[in-house]
């Protein structure tokens, strides 16, 4: 307990500078609130390596001149990409994207030309500019110093000799700035530039020089954004999910297991300090689907103490004593955790190589949370319950679980009912996709949402043509209302043929904000990707789970040699097609566009579905070898029958923190979490039923036809 509470301390408050706490913690811009964008060469040809990092670097000038610290410029080098990710400032009220984003791309190249155009001093000759006021006459002026390099100042010196008595045109990306007639030859390696209006006029030109100019222009292909004030209000709601979820987790666990579910619920409580920890020190990008990530780690962290806590009521059924039930239970049942934990892992460290956006987030707090679980969830908790029944008052059966003999349920006899069950779902799947159709989310076809709140009735049709006529592209206007809140949104929504620019995004909201009767109408979110960019997206989605597939498939191969390895394998991946054909067919149902979201559902399932399998197989395997010539349909029955409380209350658990999360996503309207926790909670209770239903019976099916 003091440990515990000692971690539970660093996590909040942390410890100095080194260590961050979760006061402390660095949010993505869909809790924060903030800008995300990719930027693209604007030139011919791919750029090289060297340019791109010049440009990048660039970049984190100009977010260094504006103090945005917390923030990700990335290059993708394959592509010749340039992410950029930063949130808003706490405090920010008058947030701009779409300027945000422009000024961030824009080449600033500053040049000093003679009347004809020849140029005679460019921004690298500058060293340092300021911003400042000056006095003459009475009169004030905002205007830009400049400090020249020596070579600089040489051709700056040459260039004013020249041309006394002639204008110099002073530009900045081919637009003209200043045009200042030259009295004298100046020399010292200083100037001034005249002509600004205001302090912040002079200051964003005083920082453009300072950062330099582009190798080349850029254009955005595609960004998003969300409001500060929406992304906050998420946070909270899953937050207290999040304490709603593990509450409900350790009472389930109090109730079936008792000490052990004690134990359970004290390691929890660690895993969850640590996983925030391993997220806040290095200041990893915490994300709505990485919260959703800890909230289902939580769920799955749940089946290594349920597999331990049944396996212990099995040896206290056997009649051994605590500490020997307590020793042999671990041992048993740590195989089936490993085997699950790095089937989950597997899932996880795909998802961050081949997932896109928030998504990595949830890939890394779902692998920090498997890491955690194999030492957590095994090893430490087995310490704790071992020094909790050295107290005599604790060592009494009544603290725990005593497993009751059950006779073998006949799955195999009964299978063409399951075949039934699957036969119904698919049809049902199947009718649904030749009625709704697939939809395919912006991130895979390209396109632009727009999201507003508005206070009052507007009428749909006159803002679609409106914005038609303006963008000449097909769109769809609609208004949300959120039942919990009563807070209306309206959703535009762009056919993918190209993305939109953020000039265009601008202009577009400014026509709307004048149908609305409101002239100050901001984008609470906005979402914009050209095609190429989502093509990209989901050869990347399918290459993921095709991945995930095959490195499962070959794991269970090689673990489960001693019962056929290779009819495991398929049989399980059989299973594993089962489960995400009902997630696709439950996007298509509910009318879910696929998206990041559906790489996210699919790919947990496969891990969850496989760890569900795997226990099984584990069973089976271990009756195997005990009874090697025990008829196959029997073994099978049996093995299926002793972990069946196992599956069904670690599924149970699972699916409490996912209906959780549904419920909150709906009260509180936050569609990223819905469209992420629906379909998950079919496929949880897919999976559970795929394992022993399908899995099981297919592969005795297959051992029987071999022998024959």
């Amino acid at each position: 307990m003091v440990v515990i509470s000692l971690f539970l301390a660093i996590a909040y408050f942390g410890m100095g500078d080194s260590v961050k706490g979760v006061r402390d913690m660095r949010y993505g811009i869909d809790i924060r609130g903030g800008v995300e964008a990719v930027f693209q060469p604007n030139i011919d040809g791919k750029p090289t390596e060297e340019e791109l990092e010049e440009a990048r670097n660039v970049m984190e000038t100009r977010l260094d001149n504006e103090n945005i610290d917390d923030r990700e410029v990335t290059i993708d080098k394959n592509n010749g990409f340039i992410i950029v990710r930063f949130p808003w400032k706490s405090d920010e009220k008058n947030y701009d994207p779409e300027d945000a984003i422009s000024e961030l791309g824009n080449m600033a190249e500053l040049k000093f030309e003679d009347p004809n155009g020849n140029v005679m001093v460019r921004g690298k000759d500058i060293a340092t500019s300021s911003p400042e006021k000056q006095e003459e006459n009475g009169i004030s002026q905002y205007v830009v110093e400049l400090s020249f390099t020596k070579e600089g100042a040489q051709n700056f010196e040459d260039a004013t000799e020249k041309l006394v008595g002639q204008n110099m045109g002073i530009y900045m990306d081919d637009e003209l700035i200043s045009n200042p007639t030259v009295q004298q030859k100046i020399e010292g390696g200083q100037a001034v530039i005249t002509g600004m209006k205001d302090y912040e006029e002079a200051k964003k030109l005083s920082d453009q020089i300072n950062s330099g100019a582009l190798p080349f222009s850029m254009k955005t292909t595609n960004f998003s954004t969300i409001s500060p004030t929406l992304g906050q209000n998420a946070l909270k709601v899953m937050i207290n999910a999040g304490v709603i979820a593990f509450m409900a987790v350790c009472l389930f666990m109090l109730v079936f297991y008792r000490l052990p579910g004690f134990v359970a619920c004290l390691t929890l409580l660690l895993q969850m300090t640590l996983q925030l920890l391993a997220i806040s020190i290095p200041q990893y990008t915490l994300t709505l689907p990485g919260i959703a990530g800890v909230i289902l780690s939580l769920g799955m962290a749940v089946d290594a103490n349920i597999i331990i806590s049944e396996r212990i009521s099995e040896e206290l059924a056997k009649g051994n004593t605590i500490k020997q039930a307590i020793a042999s239970g671990y041992k048993h049942a740590f195989t089936s955790v490993l085997d699950g934990n790095i089937t989950t892992a597997i899932v996880a460290v795909i998802l961050m190589m081949f997932g896109s956006g928030s998504m990595l987030s949830f890939g890394y707090t779902l692998l920090v949370g498997m890491i955690l679980n194999c030492f957590v969830g095994v090893h430490l908790s087995r310490t704790m319950l071992q020094s909790l029944v050295s107290y005599h008052k604790l060592n009494d059966t009544w603290f725990f679980k005593v497993k009751k003999e059950h006779k073998a349920y006949r799955f195999f006899e009964n299978r063409k009912y399951c075949a039934i069950i699957s036969g119904l779902l698919f049809a049902i799947g199947i009718s649904a996709v030749c009625v709704k159709g697939v939809k395919l989310d912006t991130q895979f076809t390209g396109g632009t949402v727009l999201e507003y709140s508005v206070d009052k009735d507007v009428n749909t049709d006159e803002i679609e043509d409106i914005v038609s006529k303006k963008t000449d592209r097909p769109v769809t206007v609609q208004v949300e209302k959120n039942k919990a809140t009563g807070k209306q949104s309206l959703v535009v929504t762009f056919a993918g043929n190209k993305g939109l620019s953020p000039d265009m995004q601008k202009e577009i909201t400014s026509d709307i904000g004048a149908a609305v009767g409101n002239t100050d109408l901001r984008a609470d979110s906005s979402f914009a990707v050209e095609p190429y960019v989502g093509a990209l997206a989901m050869r990347n989605a399918i290459i993921a789970v095709i991945i995930s597939f095959v490195c499962i498939t070959l794991y269970v191969w090689a673990r489960f040699k001693s019962m056929s390895g290779l009819s495991a394998g398929i049989t399980a991946l059989i299973a594993l097609l089962h489960d995400v054909a009902i997630v696709f067919f439950a996007f298509v149902l509910f009318g879910i566009p696929l998206g990041d979201s559906f790489v996210a559902v699919v790919l947990t399932i496969i891990g969850y579905s496989i760890n569900d399998t795997i226990v099984v197989y584990d069973r089976i395997r271990e009756n195997h070898g005990n009874r090697p010539k025990e008829d196959i349909t029997e073994l099978v029955d049996e093995s299926v029958t002793q972990v069946l409380s196992r599956s069904v209350n670690t599924s149970v658990t699972t699916a409490m923190c996912v209906v959780i999360i549904l419920v909150a996503s709906i009260i509180f309207d936050i569609n990223s979490i819905f469209r992420f926790s629906l379909p998950m909670l079919f496929g949880l209770i897919s999976g559970c039923y795929s394992s022993i239903c399908i899995a099981s019976v297919l592969w005795a099916m297959w051992k029987k036809r071999r022998k024959a």
